[in-house]
């Protein structure tokens, strides 16, 4: 099989962008999500993978080229929509995700769009164990997944991360809501990720607990032995993603500005905002 050897293989721009071709299945789609509550038509149900073609698509462009032929994990599928774009892009994908309904959505999701023969999508009720044998990926994907794992099970899940992946291979965070953002991204909410957990049963009206960011730091220490690409090449692969995602110049020029003053620290260009990015590879 294909190694992931060099980060900036040349991608493939004539692959098309998914659609649905499977009617039936798309009915079955359409009665599930209603079911779950959803509405089907929202751009973060049924239109999910189209903001993935232009989202998820330019990251697997920017950090991993061509991945026909290699094994990509993604964590915490969701709906499975940034599973089908790398399915579509060519890669061997498995999706994991701990909500049984919600991966029964994310199955019909994969019909829908014909992919479901390039995807295994899986329910684990307990993602610190990950049925899969040493080194079998060589792309881990977690897209606005770790900061709803929770802090207790976080090693543990990054520990299998780790187990999972490949030497050489790319572990890819993005869009993750960060707990030292003053503005928890998901809510809308200020100064919430400040406040300890221990205060969400005092808090009048709260029938469940406050959304929070995840804390970074943890996330850093648990690929400390990795390569920071990020760091590695000052940003380039970061903003070609976001430019191709359509984020103006002058963010990126403040991106970029911010990220000379956090690089002394160690700290990536994904690493200042309100969510969290970042890439790895693991070493050899």
């Amino acid at each position: 099989m294909q190694q992931l050897q060099n980060i900036s293989v040349p991608f493939d721009e004539t692959i098309r962008e998914p659609a649905v071709v499977d009617d039936a299945a798309n009915e079955r789609f359409r009665a599930q999500a209603a079911a779950m509550g959803l509405d089907h038509d929202d751009r973060w149900v049924g239109g999910y993978v189209g903001q993935e073609w232009n989202g998820v698509r330019h990251l697997i462009k920017a950090y991993a080229g061509d991945v026909e032929g290699l094994t990509l994990l993604e964590f915490g599928c969701n709906y499975a929509a940034s599973s089908i774009v790398a399915a579509t892009l060519g890669a061997a994908v498995t999706g994991v995700d701990v909500d049984a309904d919600t991966v029964r959505l994310a199955r019909l999701n994969a019909a829908r769009y014909g992919v479901s023969d390039h995807l295994d999508l899986r329910c684990l009720s307990d993602t610190r164990r990950l049925p899969f044998p040493d080194s079998s990926f060589d792309i881990v994907l977690c897209v606005s997944v770790l900061e709803y794992v929770s802090p207790d099970h976080l090693p543990g899940v990054l520990g299998e991360i780790n187990r999972v992946i490949k030497g050489g291979g790319i572990v890819i965070v993005s869009g993750t809501a960060s707990r030292i953002a003053p503005r928890e991204v998901h809510s809308g909410r200020w100064l919430v990720n400040y406040l300890p957990r221990a205060l969400d049963g005092w808090l009048a009206g709260q029938r469940k607990p406050l959304q929070r960011g995840v804390n970074p730091f943890p996330i850093l220490r648990a690929f400390r032995d990795y390569d920071n690409i990020d760091l590695a090449d000052r940003g380039e692969r970061w903003c070609a993603a976001r430019a191709a995602m359509g984020q103006p110049p002058a963010k990126l020029k403040a991106a970029r500005w911010i990220s000379s003053l956090i690089r002394p620290f160690g700290l990536s260009i994904g690493m200042a905002g309100a969510s969290f990015s970042a890439v790895w590879r693991k070493p050899r």
